[in-house]
């Protein structure tokens, strides 16, 4: 079973954009994870932590520091919520939830000499990076 720490980062940031605008300053994001991350710290704490639970919580940690990156470069603005579509930014980063394909060139797929992704079996469902702009 191949486990997609990416897919379900995304998932939980586009959960999270649903509910709160971006963060409007560093300290609002760092409090933020910050919370985040004593969740994840009391489960690790624990006697016996929930490996479900546990990585449940770094997710949301995880997708908090993204926030936080896409927050701090727009400026700390929190108003682009209503512009925010997470697919629509996200795509360009993650292709059929499996693969980053957008992030290798068509020399980097030469060098591979096959396909990365466990779900497409061969290159028919890449494009190369420089494809994409086209």
């Amino acid at each position: 079973m191949r486990i997609n720490v990416v897919s379900d980062v995304c998932e939980e940031l586009q959960k999270a954009m649903k509910v709160n605008q971006l963060f409007s300053s560093p300290h609002h994001g760092y409090a933020i994870i910050l919370e985040e991350l004593d969740e994840l710290w009391d489960e690790v704490k624990k006697r016996e932590p929930d490996m479900k639970n546990m990585r449940a919580e770094a997710v949301q940690v995880a997708a908090m520091a993204v926030k936080f990156i896409f927050s701090m470069e727009n400026n700390w603005n929190p108003s682009p919520r209503r512009e925010w579509n997470g697919e629509k930014i996200l795509q360009n980063e993650v292709k059929c939830r499996q693969c980053k394909y957008t992030s290798l060139t068509a020399e980097q797929l030469a060098e591979i000499k096959g396909d990365p992704c466990n779900t497409c079996h061969d290159l028919s469902n890449w494009k190369p990076k420089e494809a994409e702009a086209q």
